[in-house]
């Protein structure tokens, strides 16, 4: 019996692993990129020898101990990378100069929130306890959802049942509900500004506990270079990749997905599709938009997207050393100003300096993100030099931001570069420009369940991308990938393997 084929729609890292593990078990994989670079979301650009990068701020599952690793192993994409870790998540400034560090290390941080305000011990004492609790824990690596029986749940619940009231009470605060708990408006601000107000609390502690471990770093060469490696993971693995290759439509035929049909007219026969593109583009533009599980429905009707961002980049001839030790930092404005229709009273720095691979030498990367309106920046499409004056105000309002924390940054910048939403949509085609996908409210899961990764009325289609695990990153993308292929090796009757390099 000759293998089975796998038309895969995108080269992110979804559709990389996707490709991956179905080399890995006997499927025969083609791969098929609109742009002429893997990596979807996870990339980076190059002007005048500073690389920006456009993704990776750190890298769950970067060392072994981590459940993450062993799959970043089989991707080829952690072997011989140096991984660049920090001791301070985020740092935020006061007004009056105070500065609020947040270390991964509990220890450290408790003492130090407790010196900035010993009269806000209580929460203090329970958000360190709560990274303790999980400081040897790993979100396990096994079966997809479709795939677990009763007894696999069981197995499960018995695994976490002593992180289970955490768990629970983790996702049911958001950030900026557990910062309205402190009376040092300083704590309060540096917690809501870490991630995000709307964030549950869940993901600021699943961030520090990998950084705590030393399992979060920065990957050298950064996010580009990152997928790149999976790229040749995957055609040592003998896989083969299209570009500039944009598919038009999922074939079909008797209610089985059968192909592709690319934009050119070529049409690709296939046994399965994986569709690790945007859930929307793949449900109303790739299909017909008729068939699709309640969930999608509700999900892309009234579910609440991350919002977008600008990125301003900066090749600067410097390096700010006093960004050495922190992911990044956020300061408040003498004076407030508006920027793409929004009221900005904080910025963020970040320096990529601990990698010198992005720069040239005694140079430095430095990039500040602010909050976007989809809205706003979708006005704009048609009016080019609006949009264009727009990018060089904010770009200005940032340098000067920046030159006013750190005197002297302005007169070395020697390249500024603007992405914004609509950068973010061009290249990848993400819905609205997100980086992400849904926000995981309190009332998520009970609104919504678990994405599912296959379409209601045809059969022989998958969904892998981080559409499928909200609220995405590159763990959930390639979790995406690697669990349609366990799905698909259920369907043929065969056991489900892994290689490692």
């Amino acid at each position: 019996m000759s293998e089975k084929t796998i038309a895969i729609i995108g080269a992110g890292v979804a559709g990389l692993a996707a490709g991956c593990y179905g080399q890995m078990n006997g499927y025969k994989t083609q791969v098929f990129e609109s742009h002429n670079l893997p990596g979807g979301l996870c990339t980076a650009w190059t002007r005048q020898g500073y690389t920006f990068d456009g993704c990776i701020h750190w890298l769950t599952g970067s060392a072994p101990g981590d459940s993450m690793f062993s799959l970043w192993e089989e991707l080829g994409a952690v072997q011989g990378k140096t991984m660049y870790d920090h001791d301070v998540f985020w740092r935020t400034v006061a007004t009056d100069g105070r500065t609020f560090s947040l270390y991964a290390d509990p220890d450290r941080l408790e003492a130090h929130m407790k010196a900035l305000s010993p009269t806000d011990s209580e929460p203090i004492e329970q958000l360190c306890k709560w990274i303790r609790q999980f400081a040897t824990f790993s979100m396990p690596v096994g079966k997809p959802r479709e795939l677990m029986s009763a007894l696999d749940g069981l197995k499960l619940a018995f695994r976490l049942r002593r992180h289970l009231k955490a768990l629970n009470d983790l996702s049911k605060t958001t950030m900026g509900d557990y910062a309205k708990r402190f009376k040092d408006p300083l704590l309060a601000a540096g917690l809501s500004e870490a991630i995000g107000a709307y964030t549950p609390l869940i993901g600021l502690v699943m961030t520090l506990v990998p950084m705590f471990r030393k399992a979060a770093g920065f990957p050298a060469g950064g996010s580009l270079d990152f997928a790149r490696a999976i790229e040749a993971r995957y055609t040592s693995l003998g896989g083969e990749i299209r570009y500039s290759a944009r598919v038009a439509r999922i074939l079909e035929r008797d209610g089985n997905a059968v192909g592709l049909e690319l934009e050119d007219g070529t049409q690709i026969d296939a046994d399965y599709v994986i569709s690790a593109t945007d859930l929307r583009a793949t449900l109303h533009s790739l299909l017909d938009g008729t068939r699709q599980h309640e969930t999608h429905r509700m999900l892309l009707q009234s579910g609440k997207l991350y919002p977008p961002c600008v990125q301003i980049s900066f090749g600067v001839k410097r390096v700010i050393h006093e960004l050495d030790e922190c992911l990044g930092e956020s300061f408040p404005l003498v004076r407030p100003v508006k920027l793409a229709g929004d009221d900005v009273g904080w910025m963020t720095v970040k320096s990529y300096a601990f990698d010198p691979s992005l720069a040239p030498e005694g140079c430095s990367v430095v990039t500040s993100i602010l909050t976007a309106d989809w809205e706003f920046w979708n006005r704009l499409r048609e009016d080019r030099p609006t949009y264009t004056a727009e990018k060089d105000t904010i770009a200005a309002a940032c340098a000067n931001a920046i030159d006013a924390r750190y005197p002297g940054f302005k007169d070395a910048i020697e390249v500024t570069d603007v992405a914004t939403p609509l950068t973010f949509e061009r290249y990848t085609g993400n819905w609205k420009g997100t980086f992400m996908t849904w926000l995981l409210a309190p009332d998520f899961q009970r609104k919504y369940g678990y994405v599912r990764k296959t379409i209601p009325g045809l059969d022989n289609v998958y969904l892998a991308s981080m559409w499928t695990v909200p609220p995405g990153g590159l763990p959930g993308a390639a979790m995406a990938g690697r669990e349609v292929v366990q799905m698909l090796c259920a369907k043929d009757g065969n056991r489900f393997v892994t290689t490692k390099p």
